[in-house]
């Protein structure tokens, strides 16, 4: 019997757990500071729902795991958070607008395995639906800049550009617009594959070396935001001109709200998604671990399920990746156990009357545990330390009468004698 997890998802022992906890609490935080709402969707949804037209798109649904259930329905493993979400905002008509969520669960792909893209994976999303204010946007950004904040993050880049830009691209460089979802897909690779992979595909897609150049010429203008969208405007590039004022305002709000990031408007961002119709953003931090966050602005998703127009924009944190990057770069302090106090008695006898003082540490808010194995003290001591757990409460019938109790520091290895009530005060405080 094969006892390792299936390629592309893993096994998260407690090391590991304590370290994405201690993550998600930090993002979870921060999106109910910024007044985003939990919401939590069904791993499976039907097939219909998750292939229709304006949804995710042919790429995604390729990777998508899909199957009939014993009903003999057509159903499939959730691919992203935002689908779900738009189903669940058609279905539930009362809900008030603008509806901020923010949804934790895990998504699925079967795709590539690599380092940071994993089959099963944690999504952290949130969402505003309903506004088509491009503060909206900006609001979706700063959030997830302030996760990164929360998170001791110092080096990142946010990125910006807008899918009506990239759509006025299409008609400049003369391709036929039909063809625009199939080039945005391959612009989208120019990261992970490079300049001259994606340059072959398009060849392969029909496009012509005269479109292809003017794409590249396009794409690669650099310069601070404002003068990227000054250089954009000297192209007499009337059709990207609402593309061109949302961009303005989201860097205009960013700069007030005093996003302390690095923003830059780069016109090869492009993202796979086919539901995206306006602003589209990407967070990065590491390059050979790919963009840490992601999402942009879905005005016609909802409509899809709902048959009335519903704005929408949203962003997904990849927890995953978050923490490779703080990995790497060592901002995770290890810890292999959660509890503050290892209670450890002399023998079996001590143990049953000392459970009262377990329990009333635990009263306390204390996080303690003690040994189920009738071990020995040098085994009770060795097994806290094997944990790192901080401090062993070491009690004897002595302790018992006296009311006084060994404290151990294992970290500094010394001892001093306390009452139950000073080691309260001093955990508390």
């Amino acid at each position: 019997m094969e006892l390792k997890p299936l390629k592309g998802t893993r096994d998260f022992l407690p090391e590991e757990m304590i370290i994405r906890q201690k993550v998600l609490n930090r993002i979870k935080n921060t999106f109910e500071l910024f007044g985003f709402q939990p919401l939590e969707t069904p791993a499976l949804e039907s097939w219909e729902v998750l292939s229709a037209k304006g949804a995710g798109g042919e790429d995604i649904l390729k990777e998508t795991y899909n199957f009939e259930d014993l009903g003999k329905r057509r159903v499939g493993l959730r691919y992203d958070l935002t689908v779900p979400l738009a189903r669940v905002v058609a279905s539930n008509p009362s809900l008030p607008l603008p509806f901020k969520r923010y949804q934790i669960q895990n998504v699925w792909r079967y795709g590539d395995v690599s380092k940071g893209r994993l089959r099963e994976f944690l999504q952290a999303d949130i969402d505003i639906v309903g506004s088509e204010s491009m503060l909206a946007d900006a609001e979706v950004i700063a959030c997830a800049v302030s996760c990164l904040d929360s998170l001791s993050f110092k080096d990142f880049l946010v990125r910006i550009n807008n899918r009506k830009i990239l759509s006025a691209l299409i008609k400049f460089a003369g391709i036929e617009e039909e063809k625009s979802l199939d080039v945005f897909r391959s612009i989208d690779k120019l990261e992970k594959i490079g300049k001259e992979k994606v340059k072959k595909e398009l060849e392969e897609k029909g496009i012509s070396k005269d479109s292809i150049k003017k794409i590249f010429d396009f794409i690669k203008i650099d310069d601070v935001p404002e003068k990227v969208l000054e250089r954009i405007k000297e192209l007499n590039f009337d059709e990207g001109e609402k593309g061109i004022e949302e961009l303005k305002e989201i860097v205009f709000y960013l700069d007030r709200m005093k996003v302390r990031a690095k923003i830059k408007i780069d016109l090869s961002l492009a993202r796979g998604l086919d539901y995206y119709t306006g602003p589209i953003f990407e967070i990065s931090a590491e390059k050979e671990i790919g963009s840490i966050a992601g999402g942009g602005r879905y005005d016609k998703l909802i409509e899809v399920f709902a048959k009335r127009k519903i704005p929408a924009t949203g962003i997904s944190l990849g927890v995953e990746r978050i923490i490779e990057v703080m990995k790497k770069r060592k901002m995770l302090e290890e810890k292999k156990s959660n509890t503050e106090i290892f209670v450890a008695t002399v023998n079996k006898e001590v143990l049953k009357k000392s459970l009262g003082i377990i329990q009333k540490l635990r009263e306390n808010g204390i996080k303690t545990d003690f040994d189920l194995r009738e071990r020995n003290l040098t085994r009770q001591l060795e097994y806290a330390n094997s944990l790192g757990i901080p401090y062993v409460l070491i009690i004897g019938e002595r302790e018992l009468e006296k009311n006084k109790f060994k404290l151990r520091d294992m970290l500094k290895k010394i001892e001093r004698e306390v009452e139950l009530s000073e080691i309260i005060k001093i955990f508390k405080n």
